[in-house]
């Protein structure tokens, strides 16, 4: 079973509160088990601009910074050239695991040569600095999704699961993983599946499909 570019969407017997309703995008998976990130629960305090503020980022001398009159973090925001738009994007909580590092789903324009991972022919993953330095100088991807952790499976483990019923999987959507209308995200990933509102707590008697 291939399940790298894959969503899984929760289904409502899930009793772990870390996944309800979650939809995760699939970014790897090999015989020695699958890495995912959460792509619809949004930070609800912190922003990619907040990030790229209080990141020690070369561009940014802060110690200089704070020498003159007003609030460093303000100044430095000032400075940053990225679109206003992505500014006020929340950095998502993209699973349980490792809250204290980065990951970066992004479209395949952007490449960082070793640090950059191709899952699809559309969408890539960069986990460094450097991708966050030249977002913030307005060189980075067109689209992005910023996630802090990630939901991890040992070998075998997600197979398992969605044989239990636990997860439906669909083939990945742009859409879904890059707009920012993170409540619908759940609805129209069941969409790419036929299935409705009324029809969730039916389907967790159905297999998940791949």
């Amino acid at each position: 079973m291939k399940l790298a570019n894959k969503l899984l969407i929760a289904l409502p017997n899930i009793k772990d509160p870390n996944f309800n309703r979650a939809v995760i995008y699939i970014c790897s998976h090999n015989e020695n088990g699958s890495l995912g990130l959460i792509v619809n629960s949004p930070s609800e305090n912190l922003t990619i601009g907040d990030t790229l503020t209080h990141l020690n980022l070369p561009e940014f001398d802060i110690d200089a910074l704070k020498k003159h009159e007003g609030d460093a973090a303000k100044i430095v925001k000032n400075s940053i050239k990225m679109p206003p738009q992505l500014f006020e994007i929340p950095v998502l909580n993209g699973g349980p695991v490792e809250h204290n590092r980065g990951f970066i789903l992004h479209s395949q324009e952007y490449d960082l040569d070793e640090h950059t991972i191709h899952i699809s022919k559309t969408i890539s993953m960069t986990s460094t600095t450097a991708i966050l330095s030249d977002i913030s100088l307005g060189k980075g991807p067109e689209q992005i999704c910023f996630a802090i952790g990630y939901v991890g499976w040992g070998a075998n483990q997600l197979e398992d699961e969605i044989a239990e019923n636990s997860w439906l999987v669909v083939d990945a959507d742009d859409d879904i993983i890059f707009n920012h209308e993170y409540a619908q995200k759940y609805e129209k990933s069941m969409q790419l599946l036929g299935i409705k509102p009324e029809n969730y707590l039916s389907v967790s008697n159905i297999p998940g499909h791949a």
